[in-house]
């Protein structure tokens, strides 16, 4: 009997099947009987794939995106536009024919302008900066002009919303802290690396003669498994060549 590995270029496998052939292999090789479990190069070997596994599909199930990042850029959209309705609100005070609300609208819109460009700043620098702002605004030297232009409802719009995204934006930091992070790349690279040994390992133990038959039947194992996927491969290429005869 010729004692030979099938064929299986792993590396065009995606991290989902990568991680799906590992718990094919581990569940096949659990299949093994006990009593033929005696070398100890093998045992470790499938030790460490089972744990390094367990770890691979905790990344592949990591979530890339935090689900808040999406509401994040929407309530910064929201608390945009809140400042953008405030300058306005001044620039229409600022064409009225009176001399008083002009004279209060300018107080206002050079406060204003020390904020220069607030909407585009960092989610952080924003944040402070509108802080900083609807203080000011409530203050002592501005709050009686707000009142005279009847301006009030929009600093609070403004103020509501950077709160608004204080509190989601808290949240995710917190999330992030929190949660494991995971290099699915660097972690593949190794679990591909301690496979390859293993097989080889594996193959080259079922040629020696006389031995264990642990390997022959650990060597039949990973057969069907790689097979499986080999197959899979060759018939993903052969539909992409189709489709690219096809639209040439």
């Amino acid at each position: 009997m010729i004692m030979k590995l099938e064929v299986l270029r792993t590396s065009d496998l995606t991290n989902i099947e990568f991680g799906q052939l590992m718990n094919r292999h581990t569940n096949d090789l659990a299949t093994i009987a006990p009593a033929m479990l005696t070398d100890a190069p093998f045992n470790y070997y499938v030790s460490q794939i089972t744990a390094k596994s367990a770890i691979y599909l905790k990344a592949l199930a990591q979530v890339q995106k935090n689900d808040e990042t999406d509401k994040i850029a929407v309530s910064d959209a929201v608390r945009d536009k809140a400042i953008d309705a405030f300058s306005k609100a001044l620039k229409l005070a600022a064409a009225s024919d009176d001399l008083e609300e002009i004279a209060a609208s300018k107080s206002l819109w050079t406060l204003f302008k020390t904020f220069k460009n607030l909407a585009t700043l960092n989610y952080e620098a924003e944040t402070l900066g509108i802080d900083k702002l609807v203080s000011e605004l409530n203050g002592a030297d501005y709050a009686d002009k707000v009142d005279f232009l009847n301006i009030g409802k929009y600093v609070t719009r403004m103020d509501t919303a950077n709160q608004n995204f204080k509190t989601l934006f808290t949240g995710r930091i917190v999330t992030e802290a929190m949660t494991e992070s995971y290099d699915m790349k660097a972690i593949r690279k190794e679990m591909s690396k301690l496979y390859s040994d293993f097989a080889t390992y594996v193959l080259a133990m079922a040629k020696v003669p006389e031995a264990p038959p642990l390997f022959s039947t650990a060597l039949n194992l990973l057969n069907l498994g790689r097979k499986y996927y080999a197959d899979m491969l060759a018939t993903r290429i052969g539909k992409k060549e189709v489709k690219e005869k096809a639209n040439a």
